[in-house]
Order: C-alpha cells, then sequence, then structure tokens
C-alpha cells in the first residue's frame, strides 16, 4: 500500500468526521412551519395513549394543547436565585423562565435569556384523557407572586375545573438554589395516564443569540438516549420506559422526569410545533414529575441526578473530552479568558502527542528519500500494476521501511483530536466568553465587521483564513510524498477544511490555529536537528 493514499484516506477521514458531525448527528434544523404532507394526518400526542406501548399509534384527532393567552391574562411570578418563571393562569403552563446567570447576546444591555417559545402550546400542559388537555382550563392561584432563595422552597398551587366539570389541581415547588423544580398533577376522575407536555426551547437558547435552530427532541432509556431534529417528528416516535425526555439544544435544555411509574415518551408534533409527550400511569388521577429548565453544565446536571447528565454528550470519546474540558475549567481558575486557556490547552496536549508527531515525522522523512526509486519503479512498471506493488514492497523491506508506520501515531491523535473538538463544541462556559479584539464570543463564528462593507454572515472570518493558510503552509512544511497528482490533492485539502470550518465556534477554530502553529514550529524543528534531516 502507497503510504500518501494511506495519509490521503486519514485526511479525507478527518474531514468526513467533521462534516459528519457538523451536519449529521446533530443536525441542528429549524422546524416546518407545517408537518410534511402525507396521504394521512400525523397522529398527536394530545390523543389517547395508554401506558403499556399500544399496538398502533394514537388515533389522529384534535390534540387540544393549544390555547390563546392574550397580554390581559393573569400571571404568576417566582423568582429565585437563578430563575425568573411566568405561570399564566391559562392552563397554569409556564409563559416564560428566564435564566438570571445568561443573557440572549453578547450586548451589555441584552435582556435574560428566555427559555420558552413565545406560542400558543406552551410547556407543562397536561394531556387528559379523550384527547383533551387543561390547556383552556382556567386556573385560579393560590398566590400571585413569590420569591425564594437559597436552600429554602416555596409552593404555589393552581386549582380549576376540567371540561367535564370535575376539579383539577396543579402545584409548583420551586427551590431557590436549583434549575430542578417540582411538579405535580391531581385530576378527578378515571384516567389511564396523564400526558406532561413539554415544547421546544427558545433557539436563542441554542445558539448564544443566532437563530440555527439548534433543537433536538431527546429521550432517555435502557441507557441509551434517543435524539431526533425538530423537524422530523411528523412521524410520532415512541420512547418506552423513559427515565426522562423533553428537548435539547447545544446549550440548554428542557426536561421532564417521572418519578412514580413507568412512562412513555411520545416525540412528535402537535399543532404545527414539535412536543415530547411523557405520559405515566394514573389510576388515580394523580402524577409527580420534577422538571430541569437550565444550562447543559455538566455540574449542574449530574447536582439535578435523574441521569440528566446524559443529555450532554460527548461522543464515542467522551472519557477524553471529559478531562480536557476539566482541564479547560482549572486553567480558567487562574488565567480568566478562556481563549488563553484554550491556547495553553491546546500546548499541553501537544506536549502530551509530541512522541507520536516525532515518529510520524521521521517516518514521512524516510519515505521521502525513497521517492526517486519509487517513482523510477512506476516508469517502469506502469503497466503491470502487479508487478509494481511487488517491487515497491522489496524497496520497503531493504530498506526497513513500514509504510503505516508514520500513520499509526497519527491514527492514535485522533482520539484526541476529537475528545478535545468535542469538548469545545459543548463547553457552556465558552458561551460569551471574550477573548481579544473583535472575538467577543469564543462560542460563535469568528466574524469581523468591516464598517461600509456588506459582508454575508456579518463580517469576515479572519480567524478561520489565517488557520486556513496555516494548514496550507503546515501541509507545503510536510515532506512531500507520492505523485504530484496526490501532492496537489493534498494540498487543496486545507481549503476544503476552511470552507468547513466558517461556521465553526471561534473556539475551535482558535485550537485549530495554535495546534497548527504548534506543529509548524515541531516540524521546523525537527527539520533542522540531526534526526530530522537538513531539509527537504
Amino acid at each position: 500500500m502507497d503510504q500518501r493514499r494511506f495519509l490521503l484516506a486519514l485526511v479525507l477521514m478527518f474531514l468526513l468526521l467533521f462534516t459528519y458531525e457538523q451536519l449529521f448527528v446533530r443536525p441542528y434544523r429549524r422546524p416546518p412551519a407545517t408537518p410534511p404532507e402525507t396521504g394521512q394526518q400525523p397522529p398527536v400526542p394530545g390523543a389517547e395513549h395508554p401506558t403499556a406501548p399500544p399496538a398502533s399509534p394514537p388515533a389522529p384527532g384534535a390534540a387540544g394543547l393549544a390555547a390563546p393567552v392574550t397580554e390581559d391574562t393573569q400571571t404568576v411570578t417566582v423568582d429565585t436565585d437563578l430563575v425568573r418563571a411566568t405561570i399564566t393562569t391559562m392552563g397554569a403552563r409556564l409563559r416564560s423562565l428566564e435564566l438570571k446567570k445568561f443573557n440572549q447576546t453578547v450586548a451589555t444591555d441584552s435582556p435574560l435569556l428566555d427559555l420558552v417559545t413565545k406560542s400558543q402550546v406552551l410547556p407543562l400542559t397536561v394531556g387528559l384523557q379523550n384527547a383533551t388537555s387543561d390547556a383552556a382550563v382556567v386556573y385560579t392561584p393560590d398566590r400571585t407572586a413569590v420569591e425564594v432563595h437559597g436552600s429554602a422552597e416555596a409552593e404555589i398551587v393552581f386549582t380549576g375545573k376540567q371540561a367535564d366539570g370535575r376539579a383539577i389541581e396543579k402545584r409548583y415547588r420551586f427551590p431557590g438554589n436549583s434549575y430542578l423544580f417540582e411538579f405535580d398533577i391531581s385530576a378527578a376522575g378515571e384516567h389511564k395516564g396523564l400526558g406532561l407536555i413539554l415544547t421546544p426551547i427558545s433557539e436563542l437558547g441554542a445558539s448564544g443569540g443566532r437563530s440555527s435552530g439548534h433543537e433536538l427532541a431527546v429521550a432517555f432509556a435502557d441507557g441509551r438516549v434517543t435524539e431526533l431534529a425538530t423537524d422530523k417528528l411528523a412521524k410520532p416516535t415512541e420512547v418506552p420506559a423513559s427515565v426522562w425526555a423533553g428537548f435539547s439544544a447545544q446549550y440548554f435544555a428542557a426536561l421532564a422526569v417521572p418519578l412514580e411509574g413507568s412512562s412513555t415518551a411520545l416525540l412528535a408534533m402537535s399543532d404545527d410545533l414539535p412536543v415530547a409527550r411523557l405520559e405515566v400511569p394514573a389510576p388515580e388521577g394523580k402524577a409527580h414529575f420534577e422538571v430541569f429548565f437550565g444550562p447543559k453544565e455538566r455540574d449542574v446536571l449530574i447536582a439535578a441526578g435523574h441521569e440528566l447528565d446524559r443529555a450532554l454528550d460527548f461522543g464515542w470519546f467522551w472519557f477524553i473530552a471529559l478531562p480536557l474540558l476539566w482541564g479547560l475549567r482549572f486553567l480558567h481558575r487562574f488565567i480568566p479568558n478562556y481563549g488563553v486557556n484554550i491556547i495553553l490547552l491546546t500546548a499541553l496536549v501537544k506536549l502530551a502527542t509530541a512522541p507520536l508527531t516525532r515518529t510520524s515525522f521521521r517516518n514521512m522523512k524516510a519515505m521521502q528519500k525513497l521517492q526517486p526509486e519509487m517513482q523510477r519503479l512506476r516508469e517502469r512498471y506502469k503497466d503491470d500494476q502487479g508487478a509494481l506493488q511487488k517491487e515497491v514492497m522489496e524497496l520497503y523491506k531493504r530498506n526497513h521501511v513500514n509504510p503505516l508506520s508514520g500513520c499509526l501515531p497519527m491514527l492514535l491523535q485522533l482520539p484526541i483530536f476529537v475528545g478535545l473538538y468535542n469538548a469545545l463544541m459543548h463547553a457552556i462556559e465558552l458561551r460569551h466568553a471574550p477573548f481579544m479584539l473583535w472575538i467577543n464570543d469564543l462560542a460563535a463564528p469568528d466574524r469581523l465587521p468591516i464598517p461600509g462593507v456588506p459582508i454575508p454572515g456579518g463580517g469576515l472570518p479572519v480567524l478561520v483564513i489565517v488557520m486556513g493558510l496555516s494548514m496550507l503552509l503546515q501541509q507545503w512544511m510536510t515532506p512531500q510524498q507520492g505523485d504530484p497528482n496526490q501532492q496537489r490533492m493534498m494540498m487543496i485539502m486545507p481549503l476544503v477544511f476552511t470552507f468547513i470550518s466558517i461556521n465553526f465556534p471561534s473556539g475551535l477554530v482558535l485550537y485549530w490555529l495554535v495546534n497548527n502553529i504548534l506543529t509548524m514550529g515541531q516540524q521546523w524543528a525537527m527539520l533542522r536537528s540531526a534526526d530530522g534531516g537538513a531539509g527537504k
């Protein structure tokens, strides 16, 4: 096997990994305005849904989850150390939930981030029997405002009447220092099950103030997280025995946890809006939940319990991503600039992988010395590929060169690279974290606005361009092997990678730029050392 072809395959694998991760593994796309047209209207989660998995999806029909909420509708406000919630008496549902530690944008006067999407289907609607819900029930609260701090708790009770005149009650119990609160339902009458409805969180929560539509419907059951893009919910998906379900974005999540009984999550469309419904058995008309609205910060999710930290997905190499994320936080204790922390972390990772890089470089230099002889063999056996491969292998054997020995160390670095990539992609610490100059949000794409010059995307991706140039220079410094066509292909790769990276978070681009610079420095030193040779 020609080593250059193997290297080309390796680079293509890197590009494929990034493209797949960006476009398919996390398909953060906006939901369509209406469900796709099909021969039949898709089932909706407001329909009757028994606790055991049904033989067929719930029957189509009006879900009854939507109810208009006007500005003059009475509300109850809840103020804790972490959130400011507004509950409307129309359905006793969340009308807003603002996070006090997070703003919508990096602007100094930016309002607090509200995780509730403004629509007629509001989170914490309760699905009742016969395809009805309590969305249109006008509740009476036992108080109009609550303020609670620290470890103290405060309870709000909403009472109302179902469509048949029977009583229904909702209880909210908020702690002062947690994003997790309790939610109880008590509905008089016979109910096979009760369903708690969650809706997609605000797009601002997903993309740091940019409307990129990163929401995913999620459910956790049997140790596995089911994730569905919100535009893929026209066909309902059931997840039996769910531990929790809801919606997850890049940095925030809205999740519900049933505290009793075996629940079934239904991820579907209702009233043209994606919904996640957690159905629990309720023979006595009672159900108990805990609800999480907050950041996907690992320590916060672990403290909330119920394995909510599984909503934070670091991919296959999570065991590498987590220590790297811990290292990023550790460095931030001493240097309060995450951009500088990324540079230092990259340098430490590069130092740890230096022996592997050196081994790869030595083998590439050894292969480079054989190129003139390999070129003569190609010309001599250009019409006999079998003989060419045999002679090439004999050449490797005579010179004690393994054509794969330069690639294997690179493959060993791949898990570290992917782990750091995932750590930076999901680190909420980088959201709205400034670095220097025009880079004021390491979680957002790099854009330098130029006054008077209209540029698509709002500015020039300077950091991405510099990163692409560094890749091009690094490729030029790498010992060249293989035929001219393969070499030209390798020189095109930096351009392709630059194009793919345009919308990557600037923190990730910063890492890749620093990694390239350090690699070039290492190559420069090795080229001038006795082990690296005198040059190209």
